[in-house]
């Protein structure tokens, strides 16, 4: 299995679950850029570009276009958090949905960073192997390896919520 591969699956697979749950909680991310004070068009060109960049990610003829865009989406969330940060707001993030209630701020940053490191991989490595040339089980497994890493982020995150039965 080919890094490069493995970390354009990943990253699209991670962008689009972030696009559709931004989606399914729209008014909770257009809260945030409000409270941001960033234009609302900023809600769907945030949605989409997260859509677009997993898109580029999987096409064999775009992945360098969509690892380049996928670096600067991540550093914009760092300028976004060290904007949170500096004004001292107190803005949920709101970076997967409500999948995960979390505050911009120093955690959104070290979140960030591992996004940041996995698309310097991707900018960094051969493209010898195309995405058609993997195998459609190891596509699976990667996809299903990321959604559980996911997961398992989440469940940690949201531990108190768990504990106390959801309610």
């Amino acid at each position: 299995m080919d890094v490069n591969l493995v970390v354009s699956v990943a990253l699209a697979t991670l962008l689009l679950y972030s696009s559709i749950a931004k989606t399914v909680s729209y008014q909770d991310f257009k809260t945030t850029i409000q409270q941001l004070k960033f234009p609302l068009y900023f809600t769907w060109m945030v949605v989409a570009a997260e859509g677009i960049i997993a898109v580029l990610l999987v096409l064999d003829f775009t992945q360098q276009i969509g690892h380049f865009a996928a670096m600067l989406l991540f550093l914009s969330f760092y300028v976004v958090a060290g904007l949170a940060i500096y004004k001292k707001l107190n803005v949920s993030c709101n970076c997967f949905g409500k999948s995960s209630e979390e505050k911009l701020g120093w955690g959104t940053i070290w979140k960030v960073t591992p996004l940041l490191l996995l698309t310097l991989t991707g900018l960094s490595v051969d493209r010898s192997l195309s995405l058609t040339s993997m195998n459609m089980t190891e596509m699976i497994s990667c996809v299903g390896l990321t959604i559980g890493i996911l997961n398992m982020y989440f469940m940690l995150k949201n531990r108190k919520l768990l504990l106390e039965g959801g309610s």
